[in-house]
């Protein structure tokens, strides 16, 4: 599925400790989830039941704003029991934008160095972030998000690698928007923060292609001007991003999903494993355990030999009378329909495959081979050129067809570079196309491409 943080990558893991670990939200297997990881600094032994407490309500607030609500399923969260030997965060009072110390001058020994006035007062970071990597090393290490809750009372907060909020009463608020940044990649709204393009953030005002041109005039989205740099735009007058007390505009809401899809499958498991072997004389029956949005917005189609069935749920019946003598593919692509999504230019199309392939001999046997594939086809509807990324790279035998909507098979280009296959099928109208890839002779993708 995801990333496994590698010490080698943030040092010397092996002298990070172990701590207490306690689930916060479980809806499967790490493998299959986003992870979310809570660490709590500032924080002595005898206040960690106050930082469990805490990291619960901040995860369960988080799944109160969409589309976190709406992808609950697909996440499970730890909350990482960091013992410091001192109570609360670092303040020097070094912050040039108030008068200090707005609050008492304090050093205390916290474990991951948690501290105020990192640039402006009310930003908490830490300048040994290495310590947090350790830690998330060492106790959570298939972690997909984290933040960390510093014991103070103070209003702060800050996003980067990792996001870090205080315990005011706007905690909940301040991780909601923190995470925005470190795993929306986000970019703040309510001011120029100097930033790069974001998928919120753009230099470019002709509403005709902006990036998020799909959204404009709908739900409040525009094209806003940054006060502080009026050559940068926003989408949104009052988003999540730009005040607190705000839901997720329908810009960043998308981008949120493309994350989660990003890292996920929706397929959770699925049956007959691989390497089966089952009586082709008999039916038998192929399920796939999918992950559901709430509500449910996945799409099955299902296809034998590269031929559409009707079913559109996540369990088939074959009969051995739709098998031919030798090699059989069957497939399950499940596509999310979200209505929060009209993603253009990128990854517009998620697709998750499950094939099976059933070798018939004269034995009556099938032996089933199983394997699930994601990818990724873009841009969809196109203007005649798209790509195809996978999650793992194509072999070289690889055969790309394009069919019209007659089912004639249309003569078209095809480049295979690294993990994307680029299509060329600018010479042909307007229309609905069936694309056919197979790969070492097996279907592994059968979707339709909208030219236009």
């Amino acid at each position: 599925m995801k990333k496994t943080l590698l010490s080698l990558l943030i040092g010397s893991s092996c002298f990070a400790q172990s701590f207490e670990t306690v689930p916060l939200l479980q809806n499967g297997d790490n493998s299959k989830r986003v992870v979310i990881a809570v660490l709590g600094d500032g924080f002595t032994s005898a206040q960690q039941a106050a930082f469990t407490t805490s990291a619960q309500n901040t995860v369960n607030y988080l799944f109160t704003k969409s589309p976190y609500t709406e992808y609950k399923n697909y996440f499970n969260a730890y909350a990482v029991k960091v013992i410091s030997t001192e109570s609360g965060v670092k303040h020097p009072g070094t912050a040039t934008d108030v008068t200090e110390p707005v609050i008492p001058v304090t050093n205390p020994n916290n474990y991951l160095g948690s501290t105020f006035d990192v640039g402006v007062h009310r930003c908490i970071y830490s300048n040994t972030t290495n310590k947090v990597g350790q830690v998330l090393a060492a106790n959570i290490p298939d972690y997909d998000i984290t933040y960390v809750l510093g014991n103070s009372t103070e209003y702060g907060g800050c996003g980067g690698t990792y996001a870090f909020a205080s315990l005011n009463g706007s905690s909940n608020e301040i991780v909601v928007h923190e995470l925005g940044h470190s795993f929306g990649k986000l970019a703040d709204e309510y001011w120029f923060s100097g930033s790069l393009e974001s998928p919120n953030k753009t230099q470019n005002s002709n509403p005709a292609t902006i990036k998020w041109k799909n959204w404009v005039g709908l739900n409040g989205v525009g094209v806003y001007a940054h006060a502080e740099s009026p050559t940068w735009f926003r989408p949104h007058q009052s988003c999540e991003m730009r005040y607190l007390n705000q839901q997720f505009c329908s810009v960043c809401k998308e981008a949120i999903i493309e994350k989660i899809h990003s890292l996920v499958s929706p397929v959770d498991s699925y049956t007959p494993a691989n390497n089966t072997t089952v009586d082709a004389t008999s039916n038998v029956t192929f399920t796939v355990n999918e992950i559901l949005p709430i509500p449910n917005t996945l799409v099955n189609s299902w296809s034998l030999n590269g031929t559409a069935l009707g079913e559109t749920g996540s369990s088939i019946m074959i009969t051995p009378g739709q098998l031919s003598n030798g090699s059989n593919t069957l497939t399950l692509s499940v596509v999310d329909n979200n209505p929060l999504l009209k993603v253009d230019n990128h990854s517009t199309l998620h697709v998750t495959n499950v094939s099976w392939t059933l070798s018939k001999t004269t034995l009556k046997i099938s032996e089933i081979k199983a394997e699930e594939r994601r990818f990724s086809i873009y841009p969809n509807p196109t203007d005649g050129e798209f790509f195809i990324k996978g999650k793992q790279v194509f072999s070289k035998e690889l055969k790309v067809e394009v069919y019209d909507a007659s089912g004639k098979l249309i003569p078209s280009r095809f480049e295979l570079n690294d993990s994307a296959i680029k299509v060329d099928i600018k010479n042909y109208p307007a229309g609905t196309y069936l694309l056919n890839v197979k790969e070492n002779k097996n279907l592994i993708i059968s979707q339709k491409i909208i030219k236009e």
